[in-house]
């Protein structure tokens, strides 16, 4: 047992003693009296001696322990005072001041890209190793990519590469350190390698999962992209298997050892994207499919946040107190509300931070208290506080063309923090009030005024959903691409309003039809062939009795394409010079059969910029699929884009395999404290005599310790003071233990 250190420790130190905890293990801790005392104080012993400087030990854990022998102890207050007089009754009643307390930290920002979030981390805490540049003009879509070490080291190398790392690629022309402009990040899978010597190091042939971009047109020696290399799962690099012992020198910051962010703890969020169907074109009686993705085993999370079975919740807003059957949705091009049901949900990319460390680092939950625009401060604990950034990020919702985008719970200048709750449909006693969360949002407003929401976040779980499909595809390494495409209007049209000359007999015939829509952009040079836009729109067919006339389908999109270029070169943003839409009519209801889709080549309906796709080309056209172009149309298989893995190679790269978020998180957190507290108040005229043999009538005495216990007068709380303090007049003592 140590000694109470007097110049750092509080007034009272105060334990649960080993008979409190048991109590409490059994649900029956209670306390129903008190003793105060003076065990540690001779008051004879050295004359004229000061008792404020007499040391005092620490309360001990086993102050009471009456498990058998050898462990049983009984270490009550040796000496206690008298309620009244000299003898008798030593037991006071103490008052019960209970307290309900939130708390709040800073937890800093956390992720793969520095605090500006201009320039990605390089360092050997983030990287295998970031001194691996590439000559981007020997890129020409061939798999097999040299990787040549740069004579300016970024940093120190962590490891050695190995087969199954992942390689993330910045193709800014540059190849500088960190440093990205409105450039293609795209990430892949070594499947093989193949050194050779240099004189700054060595160099390898990389094989990748996939084609690399075509840039063959750029001069040599004069473009560079700068390659990061990061472990292929949670290593040492990113988290211990053990963690690290708490009480290491290095992980505590002694000037503020309660700051969270000066401890050691892993400085990424991890991320699972699991998927429920496969993407359209995927045929799995060839290719893998979605029950074979890295991530199917999270698709159980996907069922509890309600984005699976409809059937199972409604979604309940806090402010207004409507149910809903689905809560989650985004805008389409011309700003009209696009509803997601739970049971359309393709997929999910779930941010969560699962790892070893010794520290709770994001406390109980993440803080989320609104900002009061009439006492406005910026105090710690704020919803506004949270921010989820993609710096990468492409966002066709951007007022602007600049790259990366920002996510907020509270997005300043808004009032949107309003909590929302998921109510189980079969567990009525869950639903008061349910399952809390916020939604995320952009700042990017629309016509109307309203901000674009990507997902939502649970504080309570310390988790982020993304739900928005094309934000889920441009953080998915398979996608191949780091940009996100508008959903388009889609909606009824009669024959021959847009198109004269042929037939007069539209695709959809009644509402027992459903046309469902997508499309792909392609190009030759640059940024090869990615993934297509990830929302699915549908239009259901006309309604018996409403019109004698069967329907066609128009597509149009809304000026939605900050990103699109007309010159590969360039390395801004990226370039199309072909569009295709992609559709499956699906009767009866139901979702679309990711087999049974058809694509076809609109290119020669929109006006060309030097053989490119323009915004301005894109949103002055209206594109129909009627039965001639359906019928024209070809099976849509994605393998002849992107190369996907076939069934039993999990070694390839495919969807789902992602484990890492490619973004920071920033976050206030937040804890509640329950105050067991207890006032010990003491009456000029009680407690006035100790028991303490050296303590003499009529001469001053001093209290060094309290004890609490229960009916059974079992000490269940032992507290002792900094220092001896003298027993005068009346006097309260505190006893205070948090949970």
């Amino acid at each position: 047992m140590a000694y109470i250190i007097k110049n750092t420790a509080g007034l009272i130190n105060t334990r649960l003693t080993d008979v409190g905890r048991r109590y409490l293990s059994q649900g029956n801790f209670n306390i129903s009296y008190f003793q105060i005392g003076d065990s540690e104080v001779n008051y004879q012993a050295v004359p004229n001696y000061n008792q404020t400087n007499n040391n005092i030990l620490m309360p001990a854990f086993n102050a009471q322990n009456d498990s058998g022998a050898p462990e049983s102890n009984k270490q009550h207050i040796k000496y206690p005072y008298y309620v009244q007089g000299s003898v008798g009754m030593t037991y006071g009643i103490p008052y019960q001041d209970s307290q309900v307390q939130p708390v709040y930290n800073a937890a800093g920002s956390k992720g793969f890209f520095t605090t500006g979030l201009t320039e990605v981390q390089t360092s050997s805490a983030y990287t295998i190793t970031s001194n691996y540049w590439i000559d981007m003009s020997t890129l020409a879509g061939q798999t097999d990519i040299a990787l040549e070490w740069d004579y300016v080291t970024c940093s120190s190398t962590t490891g050695v590469t190995n087969v199954g790392d992942y390689l993330t690629i910045v193709f800014n022309g540059g190849g500088d350190c960190g440093t990205f402009g409105n450039n293609q990040f795209l990430t892949y899978k070594i499947q093989a390698m193949v050194p050779s010597s240099a004189p700054d190091g060595t160099n390898f042939t990389a094989t990748l999962d996939r084609a690399a971009p075509d840039y063959s047109s750029l001069a040599p020696g004069a473009y560079y992209a700068r390659a990061y290399i990061y472990p292929s799962g949670m290593t040492a690099l990113y988290d211990t298997v053990t963690p690290a012992p708490f009480w290491q020198t290095d992980t505590l910051n002694f000037e503020s050892p309660c700051d969270v962010s000066a401890r050691e703890n892993t400085p990424i969020w991890n991320m699972n994207i699991p998927w429920s169907e496969s993407p359209a074109g995927v045929f799995s009686n060839t290719y893998e499919g979605y029950t074979q993705y890295g991530s199917v085993t999270y698709i159980g999370t996907k069922e509890y946040l309600g984005y699976q079975e409809s059937s199972g919740q409604t979604f309940t807003n806090s402010s207004n107190n409507v149910r809903l059957t689905a809560d989650t949705y985004y805008y389409n091009s011309f700003d009209e509300t696009i509803f997601v049901p739970p049971q359309n949900q393709k997929a999910i990319a779930i941010v969560h931070y699962t790892n070893q460390d010794i520290d709770n680092v994001y406390g109980e939950k993440f803080a989320t208290v609104p900002f009061d625009p009439q006492n406005p401060t910026d105090d710690i604990g704020l919803a506004r506080h949270f921010k989820f950034s993609i710096p990468n990020l492409m966002w066709h919702k951007s007022n602007n063309t600049t790259i990366g985008q920002t996510f907020y719970i509270d997005p300043p200048n808004y009032e949107l923090c309003v909590p929302y709750y998921i109510k189980s449909t079969k567990n009525i006693d869950m639903n008061d009030p349910g399952i809390r969360y916020f939604h995320l949002y952009d700042t990017n407003p629309d016509a109307n005024q309203r901000l674009n929401r990507i997902g939502k976040v649970f504080p309570d779980q310390q988790i982020v959903i993304i739900d928005d499909e094309e934000v889920i595809a441009a953080l998915s390494y398979k996608s191949n691409r780091n940009w996100t495409l508008p959903a388009p209007k889609c909606s009824q049209i009669t024959p021959n309003i847009c198109q004269t000359g042929t037939t007069n007999d539209g695709i959809l015939v009644n509402d027992q039809q459903t046309m469902w829509v997508t499309y792909r952009f392609d190009t030759d040079a640059g940024a090869l062939s990615s993934l297509h836009c990830n929302y699915y729109t549908s239009v259901v067919g006309p309604s018996t009795g409403c019109t004698d006339t069967s329907q066609n389908v128009s597509v149009k999109f809304g000026a939605e394409f900050p990103f699109l270029n007309t010159d590969p070169t360039s390395l801004v943003g990226f370039t199309a010079n072909s569009f295709k839409l992609i559709f499956q009519l699906v009767t009866g209801g139901g979702r679309p059969n990711p087999t049974a889709w058809k694509e076809y080549d609109f290119t020669n309906q929109i006006q060309l910029t030097g053989g490119y796709i323009t915004a301005q080309g894109m949103t002055g056209a209206t594109f129909v699929i009627d039965p001639d172009v359906y019928t024209d149309a070809v099976p849509y298989e994605l393998q002849n884009y992107i190369d996907i893995p076939e069934n039993g190679s999990p070694e390839v790269l495919n969807f789902g395999d992602e484990y890492y978020f490619y973004g920071n998180i920033e976050t206030d957190i937040s804890a509640t404290i329950y105050e067991m507290k207890y006032l010990i108040n003491l009456n000029r005229n009680q407690f006035t005599n100790t028991s303490n043999p050296t303590w003499m009538s009529g001469t001053t005495s001093y209290v060094t310790e309290i004890g609490l216990y229960n009916s059974n007068k079992d000490l269940m709380v032992i507290s002792k003071l900094q220092s001896p303090e003298l027993r005068q007049g009346i006097q309260q003592y505190v006893v205070k233990l948090d949970f």
